[in-house]
């Protein structure tokens, strides 16, 4: 089976990668013109498998489309450019796409203990399950990048984060020896971030990363990718760990 995945993969990243889609990604995905010439390249080929691999399906009237795909697939690879280890995001089946903020209907305990239903949602990301995502949401941070909201960015940090077998804040990292500094750091910050917040002041990182570590993770990706200088600046420990475990230096990048 993976001697077999392994040689289609080759055929498809082999195909010339469609001129509708580099359309698309001209008109949709600015943060192409931020990479290297490699990481462009891979960049496609990452786009190639996650659309030929994964089952598309577009809810409450969306209509799934080459755009559709190529946008969230082109997001979704920004984050896989060095890391070998999420294997095309092998835990995600599905992608299923709403017009815009949907409502979900199946009750959940959020953190205050509460049962909650019936909330608007932007995206989500279930436990080997389907990542779920709002189409407005998903274009207008892709046509909008330097904001540090992401909501691709987010949901896949989500799955990335699940990997591990549970959703704790703690990806797989690359060293066993990473693991006790990342979460004294990660500690650090996410109570500096309280006090900041509760203090009133502002942080690149918004409050919602203050609802449990798994949160914190998924919101810190978004700003690693979407406004990494600020997160430089401001959490540096933070950046230079996510840094190592992505394996990418965003800030280095040509923002304008």
């Amino acid at each position: 089976m993976y001697l077999r995945r392994k040689h289609h993969r080759k055929t498809i990243m082999a195909k010339p990668f469609p001129e509708s889609w580099e359309e698309i990604i001209r008109a949709d995905v600015p943060y192409d013109r931020l990479l290297k010439p490699v990481e462009r390249a891979r960049l496609r080929e990452i786009i190639a498998v996650l659309i030929d691999e994964k089952y598309w399906e577009g809810c409450n009237g969306l209509e799934m489309s080459e755009r559709v795909q190529v946008v969230i697939a082109a997001q979704a690879a920004v984050l896989l450019l060095h890391l070998d280890s999420a294997d095309y995001l092998h835990n995600v089946r599905t992608f299923l796409v709403y017009p815009a903020a949907y409502v979900q209907s199946q009750e959940r305990v959020g953190s205050d203990g509460l049962v909650h239903s019936g909330s608007a949602n932007l995206g989500e990301a279930w436990y080997n399950g389907p990542v779920v995502l709002s189409w407005k949401d998903t274009l207008e941070a892709s046509h909008r990048p330097g904001r540090g909201l992401n909501v691709v960015f987010h949901e896949l940090a989500h799955t990335v984060d699940m990997m591990t077998g549970s959703t704790n804040g703690t990806p797989s990292l690359r060293h066993r020896d990473h693991y006790q500094s990342w979460h004294r750091t990660m500690s650090e910050a996410f109570e500096a971030l309280r006090n900041r917040w509760a203090s009133g002041q502002r942080d690149v990182i918004r409050p919602y990363a203050l609802t449990n570590v798994a949160e914190f993770f998924a919101v810190v990706t978004e700003c690693f990718f979407d406004a990494p200088r600020p997160l430089l600046a401001s959490h540096p420990e933070v950046y230079e760990h996510f840094s190592r475990f992505w394996g990418q230096d965003p800030a280095s990048r040509q923002w304008s």
